[in-house]
């Protein structure tokens, strides 16, 4: 059964393969047919996580009102491989290329880091923005050799403007890569704005079961007993969708956003240690208990938006009991507006239009 499986995945991978190469031309063929001005959004997602999904989302929101007048041609992190090594010089020097942001700049993800490498790597005459990221490098001689070779790398690139998206990030990026331009802003997320009115049921969990989450098990379990102590009713979700094999990446990503959007939207309050998982609460009003994880992204992004009286910033679980308590005891808040926080955007703006 095994030999079974594995012969069915090859054969299904090989068939996604050729789909996916099959919609590259395509794109390309639309390309070479634009009259219009070019923009090139490098490494959107194929993954499951739904975080970074709204990252993509959010980015084709700040196109559509910043760079009204471009065209956007879309490579995902799938495509990138094939789009790079058959069709880069589809691409002038006076096209835009933007590449994704979020909380991979490291040697965390390193799929992630040498998709980066190649876009920098492959295209020397363009202008390129990274949109907001984190960036961490672990402390040991595997992460000092991957941050020796992107710096080589990011070194060379004349024209590379790369984003931050908390203090922390600014300033390792500032050390890291003095020889490119580094600017801040919050997380691209943060610039979308959606509107829901619906009845809240229930308490919302969304921790994290992987190698970033700092939260011990006997943490997860007083959590857990701490929202049966004051709800009925407890969902425990998280940030990741079903696999997705539709090769019609961006619609699918809308509904999956939408869905996750519409959970968090419902929900009397949320407990979660994913930056995502607050921002989502942050967007749509929720009332939020929020841990760190293992790095800066989300006290740093917290950072932004502490203003906000239904976003608990939290270091321990006694914390968040009596943070509970205080939002259960306060349903008057003043709710995110997005105009506020607009301004800080501007080092983005500006740098795409000069």
């Amino acid at each position: 059964m095994d030999l079974f499986n594995k012969i069915k995945n090859k054969a299904n991978s090989i068939i996604n393969n050729i789909q996916n190469n099959a919609r590259v031309d395509k794109i390309a063929d639309e390309i070479t047919n634009c009259r219009s001005k070019r923009l090139f959004l490098f490494q959107t997602p194929t993954h499951t996580n739904i975080g970074d999904h709204a990252i993509a989302e959010g980015q084709l929101k700040f196109f559509q009102e910043n760079l009204p007048g471009h065209h956007i041609f879309e490579i995902n992190q799938s495509q990138m491989k094939y789009f790079i090594e058959k069709y880069r010089n589809n691409i002038k020097p006076d096209d835009l290329i933007f590449v994704h942001g979020g909380g991979n700049f490291g040697n965390e993800y390193m799929r992630e880091e040498n998709l980066r490498r190649m876009v920098i790597q492959n295209f020397p005459e363009n202008k390129i923005i990274l949109f907001p990221q984190t960036i961490y490098y672990s402390n040991d001689q595997i992460g000092e050799s991957e941050l020796k070779r992107t710096q080589d790398i990011f070194g060379k690139h004349k024209n590379l403007i790369l984003t931050a998206r908390e203090e922390k990030s600014f300033e390792l990026m500032q050390k890291y890569f003095p020889k490119n331009k580094i600017i801040l802003t919050p997380d691209i997320v943060l610039y979308t704005e959606y509107s829901f009115e619906n009845e809240r049921e229930y308490a919302l969990e969304v921790i994290r079961n992987d190698q970033e989450s700092i939260l011990t098990a006997d943490d997860k379990d007083k959590i857990t007993q701490i929202l049966k102590g004051r709800f009925d009713k407890i969902i425990n979700s998280d940030m990741h969708c079903d696999k997705i094999t539709d090769l019609d990446i961006k619609s699918v990503r809308k509904k999956i956003l939408t869905n996750k959007l519409l959970q968090f939207s419902k929900a009397k309050i949320v407990v979660t240690d994913r930056l995502h998982g607050m921002v989502l609460c942050i967007i749509t009003g929720t009332p939020c208990v929020v841990f760190s994880n293992y790095n800066q992204k989300v006290i740093g992004t917290y950072n932004w938006i502490k203003y906000l009286k239904y976003i608990k910033f939290v270091k321990n679980v006694e914390e968040a009991n009596t943070a509970i308590d205080e939002l259960l005891n306060n349903d008057s808040y003043e709710k995110y507006n997005p105009q506020e926080i607009r301004k800080f955007y501007l080092p983005l703006i500006e740098n795409v239009n000069e």
